[in-house]
């Protein structure tokens, strides 16, 4: 228990000293990285990403994982670009009830008919990608002035602190509480453990499960309604390379792509690194195609980091 509690804050350590780290080159190349509103801009981009990080994190704590994050939020960008112009507001309602569906329709898949959670959600991520595409005629939607005034609140900051940012720690203390104040959050962890001694105890497994993908669709959801508020308009592909970012995110942040161990406030290290990254990429200008390939390599450290090489293999389930 020492070792694994060492390791932990060893991690912890590694992931803070790399942001300090990151922070302190790319303002070394270009001072514009840490003016104020570039630190607004990072703030605004982390915001998405730590969202659809808290939901996965769940997912990965059972040690299955939720490829459809992405496809679900650009689903839901081009809903509620597409909602706005018909119903108003109650388009968020919607989009919200879509993503936790679609989270349970991943559930229902893996828990009761059995299909690993990889097989389940690369299906649905196909489905929720091809109905993104075929709804915006595979053209992004951008949002007409009539309906400007009901994204107005994300132009509120405080200070450099802009009120996504603060939605998105908001929703992270939500699932922190989840997490670790109820009995399918602490399922949650014991299934990703050992599914077999959890069940033997007489844990509620499936609902962990169906309650895990649940949180993951609704996360994603959200995540979708961030892009398309932030960028006031609906693409089709926004949300595609958030799946790998926040699967990083969460095990950059702690949680064993194995199972049973993490923490979801610590997918705020995670989303900080990555888009601090990207950020600085950006403003040092290098290559759109180079950026691709860091990430790559981020997700083989972050699961380096955190596989567990003891008796048990790194299945995802």
């Amino acid at each position: 228990m020492n070792k694994i509690f060492a390791m932990e804050n060893l991690q912890k350590f590694l992931s803070v000293g790399s942001i300090i780290v990151l922070v302190l080159v790319f303002f070394g190349i270009n001072r514009n990285f840490l003016v104020p509103k570039n630190i607004t801009n990072i703030l605004n981009d982390m915001s998405p990403l730590l969202v659809m990080a808290c939901g996965v994190a769940v997912v990965l704590m059972l040690g299955s994982v939720d490829l459809s994050i992405g496809s679900v939020a650009s689903c839901s960008a081009v809903m509620l670009t597409l909602l706005f112009d018909r119903i108003g507001p109650a388009g968020y309602i919607v989009v919200v009830i879509y993503g936790m569906f679609a989270g349970l329709v991943n559930g229902a898949l893996h828990t009761y008919f059995k299909i690993p959670s990889f097989i389940t959600t690369l299906c649905t991520m196909s489905i929720w990608q091809s109905t993104s595409l075929i709804i915006s005629k595979a053209q992004p939607l951008p949002m007409l002035p009539p309906v400007w005034p009901y994204i107005d609140w994300t132009k509120i900051t405080f200070g450099v602190v802009p009120i996504l940012f603060l939605l998105a720690i908001a929703f992270t203390i939500f699932y922190a509480v989840i997490q670790t104040r109820t009995k399918v959050g602490k399922t949650v962890l014991v299934s990703g453990s050992n599914e077999k001694a959890a069940r033997l105890i007489g844990l509620n497994i499936n609902q962990a499960k169906i309650t895990a993908f649940f949180l993951s669709g609704l996360a994603a959801s959200l995540g979708g309604i961030f892009f398309a508020a932030k960028l006031k308009s609906g693409i089709p592909t926004v949300g595609a390379p958030y799946t790998l970012m926040a699967i990083a995110s969460a095990a950059l942040g702690g949680v064993a792509l194995s199972g049973g161990r993490g923490a979801v406030p610590m997918t705020i290290i995670g989303a900080m690194l990555i888009t601090i990254i990207q950020n600085g990429m950006n403003v040092i200008a290098v290559d759109g195609y180079w950026q691709q390939i860091v990430f790559g390599a981020l997700v083989l450290i972050a699961i380096f980091m955190n596989s567990d090489r003891g008796a048990r293999n790194l299945v995802v389930k």
